[in-house]
């Protein structure tokens, strides 16, 4: 019986033609890579005019902008016209510290409790340093009666 000769499949050339494309592509990539490689053997030095640089003078330091305190009867008149919520507002002092004390009215519409909400979220404080009064939180806030609250916090001038 005679044998039949061995044939290799057909995409046998197209993987054999593929790979000997991968290795002229890694072959040219080299060569191109080496010459890159090459260092350069010339030095240029070139003479060129300073540049003068201009001088800037210092600033100078900022300062922060210190309030000096108003009287506590002043500040406790402030507190009342920039809220009118506010009554019984009385701010005493004994030696360095000192104490604010406050009711604050019952609100009657949407426009008051905003007003109240500012206050005591941050608007208390603001207007006591522009008076020249740091503000100590937490402070005591109080319910005395339906919606009337007492506030009781420590004030200190800067």
């Amino acid at each position: 019986m005679p044998l039949r000769p061995v044939r290799p499949s057909p995409s046998f050339g197209w993987i054999a033609a593929a790979i000997m494309v991968a290795l002229f592509g890694a072959i040219v990539v080299g060569w191109r890579q080496r010459e890159r490689d090459v260092a350069a053997t010339a030095i240029a030095v070139v003479r060129a005019p300073t540049i003068p640089v201009a001088r800037i003078p210092p600033l100078p330091e900022a300062r922060p902008t210190t309030v000096a305190p108003v009287a506590a009867n002043v500040a406790a008149a402030h507190l009342r016209t920039v809220y009118p919520l506010l009554s019984d507002v009385t701010i005493t002092c004994r030696d360095d510290r000192c104490t604010l004390s406050a009711t604050i009215r019952p609100v009657t519409g949407q426009a008051d409790l905003d007003r109240r909400q500012e206050m005591l979220l941050g608007g208390l404080a603001a207007a006591l340093a522009a008076d020249g009064y740091r503000l100590a939180v937490p402070f005591q806030m109080d319910e005395v009666a339906d919606n009337l609250f007492h506030i009781r916090a420590s004030v200190t001038p800067r």
